[in-house]
C-alpha cells in the first residue's frame, strides 16, 4: 500500500470525502503516515484576502505545527484571526484522525493555488500518493477555471486518487 499519503483539505464537501478515504487507506497499513494539508488559496505571498471567503476557508500563513510570532497583537487583526482559525482547523482535523485510529500523521497549512501547493509538497516530502476531492465544477465554470484535481493529476510526481 502507500507509506506516505497526502490529502488536500479546505473544509469543502469534496475535501471531507477525500480525508475520510485517506484515513481508510492509512488504516489499511499500520505504518502509513498521513499528512493533511489544510489549503487556503486566498493567501498568496502572505497577502490576506477575504474577497472570496467561504465557509470552511480562512487565511493560513504557514505550517500549523510551528506558528510564527504574530507581528500584530490586536485580537481584531486579520493575522490574529488567521492564526486562531488555523489552530481550530488543526485541532478539528487531529481529533478526527485520532478518533479514526490514525497513528502516524501530521497537519500542515499551506497557501497559494491548491494544485501547485499540493504537488510541490508531495514532491518535497516524497509522497507516495495524493488524495483529493472532486470540486463538482461543471460546464462553463470548469471551462474557465479548470479543475484543481485535473491539474494535480497532470502535474503530480506521484499517484493521485480523486474522490467523488
Amino acid at each position: 500500500m502507500f507509506d506516505k499519503l497526502l490529502v488536500g483539505y479546505d473544509g469543502s464537501e469534496g475535501s471531507r470525502h477525500a480525508l475520510t478515504k485517506a484515513i481508510e487507506l492509512t488504516n489499511l497499513h499500520a505504518a502509513s503516515h498521513l499528512t493533511v494539508a489544510y489549503i487556503n488559496e486566498d493567501v498568496v505571498g502572505g497577502d490576506l484576502s477575504y474577497s472570496n471567503q467561504q465557509v470552511g476557508s480562512a487565511p493560513i500563513l504557514t505550517e500549523v505545527s510551528t506558528p510564527p510570532p504574530l507581528p500584530e497583537t490586536n485580537p481584531d487583526s486579520p493575522l490574529h484571526f488567521a492564526r486562531e482559525y488555523a489552530e481550530q482547523m488543526k485541532e478539528t482535523i487531529e481529533q478526527q484522525l485520532v478518533a479514526s485510529g490514525v497513528q502516524h500523521y501530521s497537519v500542515v497549512a499551506i497557501d497559494g493555488h491548491p494544485a501547485r501547493a499540493l504537488t510541490d509538497l508531495a514532491e518535497q516530502e516524497e509522497m507516495d500518493a495524493i488524495v483529493v476531492g472532486n470540486s463538482g465544477k461543471s460546464g462553463i465554470q470548469k471551462f474557465f477555471l479548470g479543475s484543481v484535481s485535473e491539474k494535480i493529476v497532470k502535474d503530480s510526481p506521484c499517484t493521485v486518487i480523486v474522490i467523488k
